[in-house]
């Protein structure tokens, strides 16, 4: 099904790995975070690695091993995930992701800049304790 809104696969593996571990509250390996979610074992631990470099989750090998959560899930919001996994965000919303527009204004006027912001503030605004609550939703706002 197309949507309009699109988040990388990466950063969705990400969101609902974290919200894993968050509801778990224990460590887990990336073959059960892979099985709970029906998603790639081996793209789920690359993007676990990211996670790690970034400090949010810690691993370890071994037999019993796995990742955790590094700090307590209510510290790390959802903005922090995403941008662990795509960057930095910069606000911007142009389509084509140039300076200047080609005709003398957006040809979606201000509404890709307003939706850039709700989503952004939304992301940083709910945490993986909420999620893990089951306390993300638009009526939260």
């Amino acid at each position: 099904m197309n949507t309009f809104i699109s988040i990388s696969e990466a950063a969705s593996l990400a969101f609902h790995g974290m919200g894993l571990l968050a509801i778990s509250g224990k460590r887990m390996s990336t073959k059960e975070m892979a099985e709970a979610i029906n998603v790639s074992e081996a793209h789920l631990a690359k993007v676990f690695q990211r996670l790690v470099r970034c400090g949010f989750v810690t691993s370890s090998r071994g037999p019993g091993g796995g990742f955790e959560l590094a700090r307590p899930a209510e510290s790390i919001s959802l903005l922090d995930i995403y941008e662990a996994i795509e960057g930095q965000t910069d606000g911007g919303y142009c389509l084509l992701h140039q300076k200047e527009c080609p005709f003398r204004t957006c040809i979606f006027g201000d509404m890709l800049k307003k939706m850039t912001k709700e989503i952004r503030d939304f992301l940083r605004e709910k945490n993986l304790s909420e999620l893990a609550r089951g306390e993300v939703n638009e009526d939260d706002s």
